[in-house]
């Protein structure tokens, strides 16, 4: 049969795609703006097993008040610090177990010692160092007269910041992800195995592009955050089929704290969002299309041009026979496209993060309820097989292929008993983590951001910072709580389609949470925040719709505001420099630590 025009409507004019590019530049443009520094110490030394021993000769005695150590991929490296006695001729033991913990970033270890020559030994052996620094009691970066017999430690000391912060390495969980992405890159053996594998996979992309550098990090994240917004705004507008409210939707989630914080770090949380975000859109697509091929099926025009083509069908006005006569075979393409696409983009969200799963309960109770509301007869088999090939051995195969990177002294069969095997072991770490942080809260704190997650904090002089905090915009997440009771009333009072889809896509990503029991952190919420994002735009139409011209200009104040809430809190995640007051003025609640 020949797909109805309703299937090929032009949902998008030539003001969406002007609207859908700006705000997409605007975006960009933010998430650029000091996303981190192209460059970074690269060549490393390693302090052997046989040979631990760093031996600096400064030529004369002087203070040396610190040292910097630029490490490699190997975290948790401890050093004793030593300064030779020329009178007794004896090395005076002054640090016994100096730590630096991070990796691909610039640790500093006290020295505090008036000295010619400072001994540092690695206690664990083959400790790999990319630079070392030396900086005097003044603050001046000191070279030793022997920097030459560690060419790979002195060769790229213009790289060494007068103040570390993000822009100089990593930051929170990239000690993890942008690790293990470097390590993957290298064929190394895998630090961080306790999710699947395709974001670190994609996150080595831009390492492989940029090198080890905190932009070359950060570079796939921030591509992937900037995608987010023309697929929301492609979502809101088959939504609301509304131009108006699709840019206000999409211009949230711009301006929201969370989806920006979470773009310009090297971590799994926006890669995974957006994917969660494609498998709703084209399970979107799919229940519209779906549903408008059956009513072009039900319409007279169908029967007489099924009637003409010699196909099953019962005479004309029993029409009932003839759309069940249509409806024993497959949807057509157009209509079954979207939802294997949907499947696709499942299997990819789950390869790269377990919370995809929650997504797919989500998008199995939305394809259950319209297959179980429209009674497609013998369709309901065929699809059963189809949904078995796009929502089970596809995101299986992809979730699969995500473990070939692992490299580890453990033999494994095969790729399929590695995958067994890891997965297995993510579970127990999960079931099993007993840990605390600072900055973890219960689920129901999140949608009111009692306790934002401060990433880097790091002093800048004397009276500012740079802090990066992952926390919503308030003017967008404490509306949106409202907003979601009312998405939630319109499906169970009003049986409204898109509050339902909405409700239930919400839920899906917000429920689970309740019942997990280990530590969780507030950007756990974030694929939930996009739904809540969605159900604000869901209210911006009803209110458009109810109140029209006064309605627009209600929705355009509060745009303006919640735009200015995101300027007033852009220091605080960005990273760019303030001073520490203003941290402490936007300090709203009282668990809000947003600078040390």
């Amino acid at each position: 049969m020949k797909v109805s025009s309703s299937l090929k409507n032009k949902f998008y004019n030539r003001t969406d795609y002007i609207s859908m590019l700006t705000l997409t530049l605007l975006f960009a443009l933010m998430a650029f703006f000091r996303l981190g520094n192209t460059y970074a110490p690269q060549s490393a030394y390693t302090a052997l097993a046989e040979n631990p021993d760093i031996i600096l000769d400064f030529g004369e005695y002087i203070g040396i008040r610190s040292v910097s150590l630029y490490l490699n991929c190997q975290s948790n490296r401890h050093f004793t610090l030593s300064a030779f006695n020329e009178v007794t001729r004896e090395w005076e033991l002054f640090n016994e177990s100096a730590e630096a913990s991070s990796v691909f970033t610039w640790n500093k270890l006290d020295v505090s010692y008036n000295l010619r020559y400072l001994g540092l030994v690695a206690l664990e052996s083959d400790t790999v160092l990319n630079e070392l620094v030396a900086v005097t009691t003044e603050g001046d970066v000191i070279l030793p007269v022997n920097a030459q017999d560690y060419p790979e430690l002195f060769d790229e000391q213009d790289m060494f910041p007068e103040y570390v912060t993000y822009m100089d390495g990593t930051m929170f969980d990239e000690v993890y992800h942008g690790r293990t992405a470097y390590e993957i890159l290298h064929g190394l053996p895998i630090y961080e195995t306790t999710h699947p594998h395709l974001g670190k996979i994609l996150i080595s992309l831009g390492i492989a592009l940029f090198g080890m550098t905190p932009f070359g990090m950060r570079f796939i994240p921030a591509i992937f955050g900037i995608l987010m917004v023309p697929l929301i705004y492609l979502l809101s507008k088959r939504l609301f089929r509304n131009t108006f409210c699709a840019t206000a939707t999409t211009f949230l989630l711009v301006f929201d704290c969370m989806h920006f914080s979470l773009s310009r770090i090297a971590t799994l949380d926006i890669l995974v969002a957006f994917f969660i975000l494609l498998m709703y859109y084209f399970m979107y697509r799919y229940l519209e299309e779906d549903t408008a091929y059956r009513a072009e099926t039900n319409s007279p025009a169908a029967a007489a041009h099924s009637q003409n083509a010699g196909k099953k069908a019962i005479r004309a006005g029993r029409r009932r026979g003839k759309s069940a006569a249509a409806f024993d075979r497959l949807p057509p393409r157009q209509v079954l496209l979207p939802l294997a696409l949907c499947g696709v983009s499942m299997g990819l969200g789950i390869a790269t993060k377990w919370t995809g799963v929650y997504a797919g309960a989500g998008l199995a109770l939305l394809f259950l309820l319209h297959t179980v509301r429209h009674n497609p007869g013998r369709q309901t088999l065929r699809l059963f097989f189809f949904c078995c090939a796009f929502f089970v051995l596809i995101p299986l195969t992809f979730y699969t292929l995500s473990f070939l990177p692992i490299v580890s002294n453990t033999e494994y069969s095969n790729l399929l008993d590695k995958a067994i095997r890891c997965t297995q072991d993510m579970f127990r770490y999960h079931a099993n983590l007993e840990s605390t942080h600072h900055y973890s809260s219960p689920f129901y704190e999140w949608p009111i951001i009692w306790t934002p997650l401060l990433a880097s904090s790091n002093a800048v002089g004397a009276a500012k910072t740079s802090s990066v905090s992952h926390m919503g915009n308030p003017a967008i997440w404490w509306p949106g709580i409202l907003c979601c009771l009312y998405v939630l009333f319109r499906w169970i009072v009003k049986r409204d389609k898109q509050a339902e889809f909405l409700s239930i896509a919400y839920l899906a990503q917000y429920v689970p949470w309740m019942l997990v029991s280990r530590i969780v952190f507030i950007y756990h919420y974030f694929p939930a925040s996009i739904m809540t994002i969605l159900c604000i735009g869901y209210t911006i139409s009803r209110i458009v719709r109810r109140f029209q011209a006064k309605g627009r200009a209600a929705v355009v104040g509060y745009l303006t505001i919640a735009a200015c809430c995101f300027l007033l809190f852009y220091p605080v995640v960005s990273g760019y420099p303030f001073y520490r007051e203003w941290g402490q003025h936007l300090r709203w609640l009282k668990n809000w630590v947003l600078v040390l």
